[in-house]
């Protein structure tokens, strides 16, 4: 569901949309309780996401060690469940992008998952163990059968949309359910305990009544593509991109006040010097196109032939390209991509400056 976008500060509208949605005043049976009221008018849509999984960072010095390899800063968990962040190279690059999850149901006091793509979770893990060196932390890949991960979203609403509100009317438990921190119209991620599949995806039914049931990951990707989010290796290559381009600032997922980490030079002198000429943007294709049409890293033209940008993933007649913000912004711009007409936009949650840091 769609909200005016939050401010980036650690303030009363921070903690109320980074905050877990899920309610953990115990109930007779010990299990967390929720329930969310969805409007008739804007039923949400609820999607697996088959291929994400999960690391699982915890121990005595799991902040401290977080702190130094990630873009965003782990003091955020002071008031929020879940946080967005990138882990770079050396060099300021991407290496993978992270969704961080507080587990709060255990018994230690530091424990995050942290989410990512099925294919970059072993790479994930041996850089994590690569830099633990001393410090107090265990770091394991979850298995696969241990968590089914589920996104509740809301396609083709108004912008100032209220989100679902959070009663505690449901006493079953067994889902852990988050905001999505870095937009409110991405709406939910659902972790769902394999150990009690069946139970509690019909406890999903209730959380969110009325919801349509996806079978595929392929309505949220379009959505996703729609609102030009990226998010995995496929839209953030390992290597290929920076974390300003991919738009990490305007999505909440990098702090410019932490201390140093990998990577944070180059990020803090981009960003300061406002020197940010490509980004991650939306396209909406004229039809929709197959992966035989549109490979990886196709060249976008404009219409003097010049390219302008590479595509980054594509569903449908929906696409994401790395595009040149100048060059694609200019009233009557022409797009191709591989013979097929497409068209871009500049986001409605980008800030109103960010043409003026192009």
């Amino acid at each position: 569901m769609l909200l005016r976008r939050y401010p980036s500060v650690v303030n009363a509208a921070h903690q109320r949309w980074f905050g877990l949605a899920v309610l953990h005043k115990p109930t007779g049976t010990g299990r967390a309780s929720l329930h969310l009221s969805v409007p008739a008018r804007a039923p949400l849509t609820i999607a697996p996401l088959p291929d994400r999984r999960f690391v699982r960072v915890h121990g005595p010095e799991s902040v401290t060690f977080l702190q130094g390899l990630l873009t965003n800063d782990m003091r955020h968990f002071e008031h929020c469940g879940a946080m967005y962040a990138m882990f770079l190279r050396a060099n300021g690059r991407v290496f993978c992008d992270t969704l961080i999850y507080k587990r709060t149901h255990g018994e230690e006091a530091h424990d995050y998952l942290l989410e990512c793509d099925a294919s970059t979770a072993p790479r994930l893990e041996k850089h994590l163990k690569l830099y633990r060196l001393r410090k107090k932390v265990q770091i394991e890949a979850v298995d696969a059968a241990q968590f089914r991960l589920w996104v509740a979203f809301s396609d083709g609403v108004a912008e100032e949309e209220p989100l679902p509100t959070p009663r505690p009317e449901c006493s079953e438990g067994g889902l852990q359910i988050f905001k999505d921190p870095r937009l409110p119209r991405l709406g939910f991620r659902v972790l769902v305990n394999s150990e009690r599949q069946p139970e509690n995806e019909a406890h999903l039914d209730r959380v969110f009544p009325g919801a349509l049931k996806a079978e595929t990951a392929l309505p949220y990707t379009s959505f996703r593509y729609g609102l030009g989010v990226g998010e995995g290796e496929e839209n953030l290559p390992d290597g290929k991109c920076f974390p300003l381009e991919c738009n990490c600032d305007f999505l909440h997922g990098v702090s410019f006040h932490k201390g140093c980490y990998i990577g944070q030079e180059l990020t803090a002198r981009t960003y300061h010097t406002g020197v940010i000429r490509k980004r991650l943007m939306p396209l909406e294709l004229d039809v929709a196109a197959t992966p035989d049409q549109l490979p990886a890293d196709a060249e976008i033209k404009n219409e003097e032939g010049a390219s302008v940008g590479k595509l980054r993933g594509h569903a449908g007649t929906r696409a994401l390209g790395l595009l040149r913000i100048e060059k694609v912004l200019q009233p009557g711009a022409q797009l191709t991509l591989n013979g097929i007409a497409c068209r871009t936009g500049k986001p409605f949650w980008w800030p109103k400056d960010a043409n003026a840091r192009a």
